[in-house]
């Protein structure tokens, strides 16, 4: 019998890195959670002086990352009126249109950014990263060799290097790419998340070393925990897995991903099928397209022996997605014992 697991591993690139700033994306998070304070003071400057440029940049800044793309829009136009000469106005306005999902107008506004200063690496990393995701790799590298012969101390510019070659799948160069952004930033969240991704589809226990890393230097991280559940359920260490999945559920409910994997822990190591049942719903409670827990859970039906039950699971699973190869094996198997 076949068990569909949904264990995969993810190599995620986390655009616009945030270049020169000491503080990873995790912890920018929170910090504009916190935030509120910041902005009601900009919010103040900016109606005392509507001239007031680097309060404008700020708050546009502050807009972009809260999601309020046109409020950030707005605010970075004012400051182009007021001056087209500084490169961090095209710098956040490439951000937003990112955000926006026009990658023409955004490559538009890097391209004015290097106009008006061909040597800030920033630029030369934003510009490798939107070719990274357009599929320019040689371009991309291009952009990263600039910004590196600028300035050697670049970890950003190393992370980015090592997104380029985990897609030209040569891991090797990923990691020594991603281990000198860590030695040159030592808390510098996303490579260790990609190193910790890389080492636990290795079964290699680094893998745990890098991940506790991460939680240890910004614990609210999911991902990070989530990563290490992974670590531990691959290599059967299990009771930390359930811990780190259970950890995440409580502040995340509705994690269909940790539901899942804790239905399958229950359905092939615990042999608790009325749990694993328990779980899989749960999850489809989430999504109900979640084809992988609905087909795992008519394994476990199977498994208590309610096999007319798991049938109709499997017809299920087959309305959702057609010739899913797992579900018919599953009904020939059990219309063949008929």
């Amino acid at each position: 019998m076949k068990i569909l697991t949904s264990i995969f591993f993810v190599f995620i690139l986390t655009l616009f890195v945030g270049c020169g700033s000491n503080q990873s994306r995790e912890g920018a998070s929170e910090e504009l959670f916190l935030g509120n304070g910041e902005m009601n003071e900009l919010n103040r400057e900016i109606e005392k002086d509507s001239l007031n440029y680097e309060a404008l940049l700020k708050r546009a800044k502050m807009h972009l990352e809260s999601g309020q793309i046109n409020n950030a829009l707005q605010d970075i136009n004012k400051s182009m009126d007021i001056n087209e000469d500084n490169v961090d106005v095209f710098l956040i306005l490439a951000d937003i249109y990112f955000a926006m999902g026009m990658p023409e107008n955004c490559n538009t506004a890097l391209l004015r950014a290097l106009e008006v200063d061909k040597e800030d690496t920033r630029t030369h990393i934003k510009m490798a990263e939107l070719n990274l995701l357009l599929q320019n790799h040689s371009l991309a590298m291009g952009y990263i060799d600039q910004a590196l012969a600028l300035s050697s101390y670049n970890p950003e510019a190393y992370y980015v290097r090592a997104m380029l070659y985990m897609s030209r799948k040569d891991t090797l160069q990923a990691i020594r790419n991603f281990q000198l952004a860590l030695n040159q930033r030592e808390g510098f969240y996303e490579p260790l998340i990609q190193l910790g991704t890389i080492y636990t589809a290795r079964h290699n226990e680094l893998a745990e070393q890098y991940l506790n890393k991460a939680i240890q230097l910004y614990p609210q991280s999911l991902q990070a925990r989530y990563q290490l559940a992974l670590y531990y359920q691959e290599n059967a260490f299990l009771d930390e897995a359930v811990l780190h999945y259970d950890t995440i559920l409580l502040r995340q409910p509705g994690n269909k991903h940790v539901l899942f994997n804790l239905g399958y822990l229950n359905l092939v190591y615990f042999l608790k099928y009325e749990k694993a049942i328990e779980y899989f719903d749960e999850a489809l409670l989430v999504d109900p397209n979640y084809v992988e827990a609905l087909f795992n859970k008519g394994l476990a039906l199977e498994e208590l022996g309610r096999v007319m039950a798991a049938r109709e699971v499997y017809r299920k699973v087959l309305n959702k997605r057609n010739n899913f190869p797992l579900a018919i094996q599953a009904l020939n198997r059990i219309d063949g014992k008929r």
